[in-house]
C-alpha cells in the first residue's frame, strides 16, 4: 500500500480522533479533570481504532480509501488479538517513521496484519 493512500488514511482518522475529543470533552467538561481528559484521549484513540477495525476491517479512513485490514498471510478478516496487538503497536512514539523504512509499518509487520484495497 502507498504511503500517499496511508497518510489520507491518517489525515481522516485523525480528524475523526478530533471530533470524538472535542464531543467528549464537551459533553465530560463537568465531570472529568482536565488532567484526566488525556488518559480518555488515549482510550478513545486505542478504541476507536480497535472497535472499528475488529468489526469492519475499516477505519473511516479506510472507508474513504476503500482499503482494509487483513491477515498478513491469509488476506482474510484477523483475528480479534492480531488487531488488538496492531492497535497496542499504535501507541508506540513515532511509531509512524516506521512507514520511512518499510512499506509496511511496525504495527502491520508485528502484528501480522496488512492494509490491501477492497
Amino acid at each position: 500500500m502507498g504511503f500517499e493512500v496511508r497518510a489520507i488514511n491518517l489525515l481522516i482518522d485523525s480528524t475523526v480522533f478530533l471530533i470524538f475529543v472535542f464531543a467528549s470533552a464537551f459533553i465530560l467538561r463537568d465531570f472529568v479533570e482536565i488532567e484526566d481528559f488525556r488518559v480518555l484521549m488515549i482510550l478513545i484513540y486505542y478504541l476507536y481504532y480497535f472497535i472499528s477495525e475488529t468489526i469492519t476491517g475499516q477505519t473511516v479512513g479506510k472507508m474513504f480509501t476503500q482499503t482494509k485490514v487483513v491477515g498478513l498471510t491469509t488476506n482474510e478478516k484477523p483475528k480479534v488479538l492480531n488487531i488488538l496487538l496492531r492497535t497496542a503497536l499504535r501507541l508506540v512514539p513515532l511509531e509512524f517513521i516506521s512507514f520511512l523504512f518499510y512499506q509496511n509499518g511496525f504495527h502491520d509487520r508485528f502484528s501480522k496484519t496488512k492494509l490491501v484495497y477492497k
